[in-house]
């Protein structure tokens, strides 16, 4: 395998004369894996639902294209199986890891065991509260994580004013939640609250969990309706879950979209579809191609020697609001469309250089503010990574911020966009 610094070279040589058609690089596509390091790249899996079979299958597209060895496991919510997992694949040979974590609590313990090797963690997940991946070292390159409470406080909102001008002011929700203590859920939660407190008259007559699942979100649908009757609107939590909601109140012979309007988060395949067809009145697209070609990228650049600064170890993005307006959009350029809908080239600091492209309009995570917007206490005497603090002090931070604005070019609304082939 050639040097580093050669590879680097070449790649720069080749590049030079690239050029811009249609959003996309035109570069030869076998110089990559031929000129930049490789290694072998495992995937940790949250779950074997429909959203995480688009991440693997994203990301393992996104592996080919970079020429990095690629393979994937389940750890089922559990992340002390992730952490299992991940072991296994070190000891195997694995260099590269990256995970959707459900809580954080093996983050740190398998960026450190990465970092041994010589390897490199990006995930994609829940972290610790009040934590940042400069608390668990160099191993762990970049925390990647959907503003829910953007997002989904959109999303939430958008439902609830459609809920009062067809009911009235005085609605009566359910909730279902994801798993209990996950970071992500609170976060969640937070910003279903915030969206209830701009409609006074409205109130939750009960939540459940629904554990990202289907099976779940329909067993938490049928007893909330059981204990409340039929309500007016129905949150769900994810997209997952809300496929179940859909199922329970088709059982009961309850129509979405006209009995009650349904909302969830994520932007799974099924719900894009229902709500073409009415069935719910708005999700989140978070597009679980990005989060698995993101991943990838972000490994590849740190493999061949990409050093991201304080505030791009830290970064997301609010998703993209889905309703009757633009899910057609949504569906042929993210959906309907065999090619990957973004290019991991463009993505790649290594590679594309300074015609680099987020692709989706990503930001550094002011962690302070992300973290209090879950509701979740500040631990006493919590002190930011020193490196984090001088990184905002310095105004790197916004420098960055900046950048990225700048860089993002390929909008996540180009529903023009065709994607590459892979």
């Amino acid at each position: 395998m050639e040097s580093l610094s050669f590879s680097r070279r070449r790649f720069l040589q080749f590049s030079a004369g690239a050029a811009l058609v249609g959003g996309q690089l035109l570069t030869a596509r076998n110089v990559l894996a031929q000129n930049l390091l490789t290694a072998p790249i495992q995937q940790l899996l949250l779950l074997n639902n429909e959203w995480n079979t688009i991440v693997n299958d994203a990301a393992q597209r996104a592996a080919k294209v970079l020429g990095l060895p690629y393979s994937s496991t389940n750890f089922n919510l559990n992340d002390a199986t992730a952490l299992t997992q991940a072991q296994s694949a070190i000891a195997a040979g694995k260099k590269l890891i990256l995970t959707n974590s459900v809580d954080g609590s093996a983050n740190k313990s398998i960026a450190r065991a990465v970092a041994q090797n010589g390897g490199f963690l990006v995930n994609f997940g829940s972290n610790l509260p009040w934590s940042h991946p400069l608390d668990a070292g160099d191993g762990y390159v970049q925390a990647f994580v959907t503003r829910e409470d953007v997002g989904f406080y959109q999303a939430v909102k958008f439902t609830l004013g459609e809920a009062v001008k067809k009911s009235g002011p005085a609605l009566k929700v359910l909730h279902v939640t994801g798993p209990k203590g996950a970071f992500v859920d609170n976060l969640r939660s937070a910003s279903v609250y915030h969206a209830l407190s701009e409609f006074p008259q409205v109130k939750i007559l009960g939540s459940l969990p629904g554990n990202w699942s289907a099976e779940d979100g329909q067993k938490a649908a049928e007893d909330l309706i059981s204990r409340y009757g039929a309500p007016d609107v129905i949150i769900a939590q994810n997209d997952g879950s809300l496929t179940g909601v859909l199922a329970a109140l088709r059982g009961l012979n309850i129509k979405p979209g006209k009995d009650v309007l349904t909302v969830g988060t994520d932007g799974a395949t099924d719900i894009l579809r229902a709500v073409k067809s009415g069935r719910v009145a708005a999700t989140v697209f978070q597009s679980p191609a990005y989060h698995g070609i993101q991943a990838v990228v972000r490994l590849f650049d740190a493999l061949n020697g990409y050093k991201p600064s304080v505030p791009e170890r830290f970064v997301g993005f609010a998703g993209l609001l889905v309703t009757k307006d633009n899910v057609d959009g949504v569906l042929a350029r993210f959906v309907d469309n065999p090619n990957l809908p973004f290019d991991p080239r463009l993505l790649s600091h290594v590679i594309s250089g300074d015609k680099w492209d987020p692709q989706t309009p990503l930001v550094p995570i002011n962690i302070k503010e992300y973290y209090a917007a879950s509701g979740t206490p500040k631990p006493a005497g919590w002190q930011p990574p020193a490196a984090y603090a001088e990184a905002v002090a310095s105004g790197e931070f916004e420098k960055v911020t900046q950048r990225y604005q700048q860089a993002y070019r390929l909008k996540l609304n180009n529903f023009d966009y065709k994607g590459i082939s892979v």
